[in-house]
């Protein structure tokens, strides 16, 4: 299925091949019509204008391109242009979301109209649901129309806890793996459960989340779970219990508590240790752009 390379885009201009265009040009047009060519992107948030764990984010692209297709692409020129498509642009925030696609003969930095979740959602949780789907090569990042499709449709189908913010995938045994567009996890007592890297796409923030609960004094154990193994946990702790969370965690999100999955509702937010390790993680991206903003002479 075909995609367009530039997805969502903000403002007026772009990069394509070091050369800034305007998106209203036959060629920024042209770049958000469905091409036939094998896209992979990385979507970076940038805080007080800096681009969070950008160097992670080229790793992975690197490793998605060459996995596929093999060909060179120079990371420290893309960073280039993306700081001064960010300082061009005019924001009135020195916040937001960009990202970078390439093909084998295109590469594009463009501003994306990224949402992120409203606060409300950290204290009380997200809606979620489930959907059967085994990415093929979950570890290459690159667009696929049929997934999309799928999750946008599942996405659109109410639970009894209104319309989900994010989709889970399930695999043929029932294990849930990773959200559409983020890492999942399990938190039982003094212990996160997330599946096997071999089998998930490894996000950018997970790295960081997996250091955030080593300093919040959790374990760690990688083992799959289906929403019944799950609820099961639940319901044997106490009377409300928090002692059972489930979350995710992306660029976009951080980490974010998960209040239902399908009909099955969690106290996820209400849950000390996830508090613990999101704390920890703040402070660990806060000392990351802190590090990174340019001094004013």
């Amino acid at each position: 299925m075909s995609f367009p390379i530039i997805e969502h885009a903000k403002g007026d201009f772009c990069y394509c091949n070091g050369e800034k265009i305007l998106l209203s040009s036959d060629l920024g047009r042209s770049l958000q019509e469905p091409v036939d060519h094998t896209i992979y992107y990385e979507s970076i948030r940038f805080r007080s204008g800096v681009m969070v764990f950008f160097e992670d984010h080229m790793l992975r692209l690197y490793r998605s391109v060459q996995a596929k297709e093999a060909f060179d692409f120079d990371s420290e020129i893309l960073y280039d242009q993306a700081m001064d498509l960010i300082r061009d642009s005019g924001l009135e925030s020195p916040d937001g979301n960009l990202r970078i696609v390439l093909t084998k003969d295109r590469s594009v930095v463009h501003l994306s109209d990224a949402v992120y979740p409203e606060p409300g959602m950290f204290r009380s949780g997200i809606v979620t649901a489930t959907l059967e789907w085994e990415r093929v090569e979950p570890q290459v990042k690159v667009f696929r129309g049929d997934y999309k499709q799928a999750v946008a449709e599942r996405m659109r189908e109410p639970t009894p806890f209104g319309l989900p913010y994010e989709v889970l995938l399930r695999d043929s045994k029932g294990k849930i793996t990773e959200g559409s567009r983020s890492n999942f996890f399990v938190l039982h007592k003094d212990t996160v459960y997330s599946p096997p890297e071999s089998m998930i796409l490894i996000g950018i923030t997970r790295k960081y989340v997996m250091r955030a609960l080593r300093q919040a004094g959790l374990q760690y154990r990688e083992q799959t779970f289906s929403l019944d193994e799950i609820v099961t946990m639940r319901d044997r702790g106490s009377a409300g219990s928090e002692e059972v969370a489930v979350f995710v965690t992306s660029s976009p999100f951080d980490i974010l508590p998960i209040r239902s999955i399908d009909d099955e509702k969690f106290l996820s937010a209400d849950n000390p240790h996830l508090k613990e390790m999101s704390e920890a993680y703040s402070r660990i991206t806060d000392q990351y752009v802190r590090s990174r903003v340019p001094r004013k002479k």
